[in-house]
């Protein structure tokens, strides 16, 4: 029998806990990933850096905040932040609302494409086989 290549997974993120690891779950091995919900006054209990991993951090629902080297910046529903390796930071709710983050962080690999459009610059496109999404 062939090894999945895929992993599919579904959490609405309202069932979301305070902290769900998703990479082990999901078979990651170059990234690692994770939903992380506060309510309303908690936080991460201490800021941190990295050596050479950065993270990037998404609001996906309600208003979070993150201090980054000491300055805390709102972060409302659909806010992206990228985070250097060795930036100081942590995230958390000042809000009155719960609110849910994704999480995500990877060491970058000495040959990432400076501006490039791919993750790893190593796509093999088959424009053979082409998807079709509108139904017939």
């Amino acid at each position: 029998m062939a090894k999945a290549r895929y992993a599919k997974f579904f959490m609405p993120l309202g069932k979301v806990k305070e902290k769900e690891f998703l990479s082990r779950l999901m078979g990651c091995k170059g990234v690692g990933f994770s939903f992380v919900r506060y309510r309303p006054g908690d936080g991460a209990g201490y800021v941190h850096r990295h050596r050479v991993q950065e993270e990037v951090f998404i609001a996906l629902k309600g208003t979070g905040s993150i201090i980054l080297d000491g300055r805390r910046h709102s972060m409302p529903e659909g806010t992206i932040i990228r985070v250097s390796p060795q930036a100081y930071r942590a995230i958390g709710n000042d809000s009155k609302r719960d609110v849910v983050f994704l999480v995500m962080g990877a060491i970058p690999p000495k040959n990432f494409p400076l501006g490039g459009r791919t993750l790893l610059g190593d796509g093999i496109p088959n424009r053979k086989k082409v998807p079709r999404w509108r139904k017939s």
